[in-house]
């Protein structure tokens, strides 16, 4: 498992919980704020005094006491002397009295400290998450561009210089073909198409049977599937036993495509043909 792999895994999770648990601090201290502003409203509430017209109401307990004198001594009710009440200061200019003076902001410096604590936290762990995410997709995305870029460019070039080395054939310079195909193995090894084309030119164009034998033998070292190889080997016998009258090469080949290549169908021309050679 790679390193990038494993961060991956650690600060994926670990941004998604830092965020959560910032995003659960912010929310408990903002509550507190709410429900501290709330119990601060309610207490004014309850200092507010009742007064009607500026005056106090006065008690109904010094109303009945009064009327129960009068009732008692069958007087007529003495004239009450207006006073002025006596004024003892002038009230606010605000209609407010007796009540506890509140700002605005009812939360502690502490407490807003906290919750803004939190929320930049979430937010810092949120941009961090998308900056992860962000950098994985572009390089995901850039791979899989670079990729199909890099392909696409190697098929190109194997075309091209394919087609330049045919291009060359055409025109009748077969050893400038042949050098041609050579580089072309040179930047692509292993090709067997290639390997194969060099053998037909020395083979059928040049007249070089021995050259040809000596590319078809480098071709059977190759890793390619059993019935190719078989036939590679077949052509190789043919040119052993026929035009290079190298019976005992061919003979042996025979029966290494007998025994290596299975039930394909070279195996099975090569035990025809050492069938028919040793009936005479």
């Amino acid at each position: 498992m790679s390193v990038k792999l494993i961060s991956r895994i650690i600060l994926y999770p670990l941004c998604m919980y830092v965020a959560i648990w910032c995003w659960g601090g912010f929310r408990d201290a903002f509550e507190d704020m709410q429900l501290d502003r709330f119990g601060v409203e309610l207490d004014d509430e309850e200092e507010k005094p009742v007064e009607v017209s500026g005056e106090a109401v006065k008690s109904d307990k010094a109303y009945d006491l009064d009327e129960v004198n009068r009732m008692l001594s069958n007087a007529p009710p003495a004239k009450v002397e207006k006073k002025r009440p006596v004024k003892t200061g002038s009230p606010p200019r605000d209609g407010k009295t007796n009540q506890v003076e509140t700002t605005g902001d009812t939360k502690p410096p502490e407490k807003k400290g906290g919750m803004m604590a939190y929320f930049f936290g979430m937010l810092a762990a949120l941009i961090v998450f998308a900056l992860l995410v962000a950098r994985d997709v572009s390089t995901f995305a850039g791979e899989r561009v670079g990729g199909n870029y890099l392909t696409k460019s190697d098929k190109s070039r194997k075309a091209d210089m394919y087609e330049e080395a045919e291009s060359i054939w055409a025109n009748g310079a077969y050893v400038d073909a042949i050098n041609s195909f050579r580089e072309y193995l040179r930047v692509f090894p292993g090709e067997y198409h290639v390997h194969k084309r060099i053998a037909e030119i020395y083979e059928k164009d040049l007249v070089s049977f021995r050259a040809a034998a000596m590319e078809y033998e480098e071709m059977l070292v190759m890793d390619i599937p059993p019935a190719r190889w078989g036939w590679v080997a077949i052509h190789l016998c043919n040119l052993y036993s026929g035009k290079l009258d190298d019976t005992e090469r061919a003979l042996a080949l025979l029966h290494r495509v007998a025994n290596e290549c299975g039930d394909t169908p070279p195996a099975a021309k090569a035990r025809d043909r050492l069938a028919k050679i040793a009936a005479g």
